[in-house]
């Protein structure tokens, strides 16, 4: 099941969306951005694709406006790809 990333700048943010994830049923962890992706404060959420309405939603909800975009995560040839899709 593919994977995607919820980026913020802010560190309070990544875990606010976080819980109010994990609070509306949906599983999520916040884990280090990888290095390849050169985005965000360091960490970010992740969660599974089927869930990403919901997060777009907690997004617009709870105003978190230091969000920087949902990122999906690879790998290519043995090395760690990162792909923005939205």
């Amino acid at each position: 099941m593919n994977e995607i990333l919820a980026v913020f700048r802010s560190r309070t943010q990544t875990r606010i969306f976080a819980e109010a994830m994990r609070e509306s049923g949906v599983r999520c962890q916040v884990v280090q951005t990888p290095a390849e992706a050169r985005i965000g404060c360091g960490i970010s959420a992740k969660f599974f694709a089927r869930d990403k309405r919901r997060a777009e939603a907690i997004i617009r909800g709870y105003r978190l406006n230091s969000f920087n975009g949902f990122y999906e995560v690879f790998r290519i040839t043995g090395r760690t790809a990162v792909k923005k899709i939205f």
